[in-house]
């Protein structure tokens, strides 16, 4: 006999999948941006952060050396003599397609993180207006009780005004004006 689920774990799985949605699509968003390359340069990105291409990348150009350093020796003529010139081109080519797809990743990864820095607002700006609504509905219910004493609460009036984000950008810049000032 299976144990029914209660309800609010349902309601807790709805709003967990409710999420997993609002990420998924933030991440269609993303994806729908991006070119034909993007998708193999960022497979390509994620074989190049293996530990293993790391260790297989360093036992080749240890072997570069050996190899040719033994064929020196051999029959005085290696195919790259040392400076290994032939190495260093090959390094800073890798070294080229290791910024470029860094480069391709990070800037899709903050493209998205800014798409959910921007949800995130949204929500924080609807959550603190529900907030202020609240709070006024109490203060209303509060002095229509008859059984209530109806007093005035300073901190509850200023708490169910709205905040408006112009005025709190404005005062975050002009902290930060006096902060690069004070630096100087």
């Amino acid at each position: 006999m299976s144990n029914p689920v209660p309800p609010h774990k349902q309601k807790l799985d709805e709003v967990l999948r409710s999420n997993a949605e609002i990420n998924a699509l933030l991440s269609q968003q993303v994806g729908e941006q991006l070119s034909h390359l993007h998708p193999p340069i960022e497979r390509l990105g994620n074989l190049l952060a293996q530990p293993t291409f790391i260790m297989v990348a360093l036992a080749a150009f240890f072997s570069w050396i050996v190899f040719n350093l033994d064929l020196k020796f051999i029959t005085n003529k290696p195919w790259d003599e040392p400076p290994f010139y032939w190495l260093q081109g090959l390094i800073g080519l890798l070294s080229l397609i290791f910024t470029a797809t860094v480069l391709v990743s990070q800037t899709r990864q903050a493209q998205l993180a800014e798409q959910r820095a921007q949800l995130q607002l949204q929500v924080v700006l609807l959550t603190e207006q529900r907030t202020a609504k609240l709070i006024d509905l109490l203060e209303e219910l509060r002095r229509d009780l008859p059984n209530v004493q109806d007093r005035i609460d300073i901190q509850a009036e200023a708490l169910r005004q709205a905040s408006e984000p112009e005025v709190i950008l404005e005062a975050l810049n002009e902290l930060q004006d006096q902060q690069q000032a004070d630096n100087t």
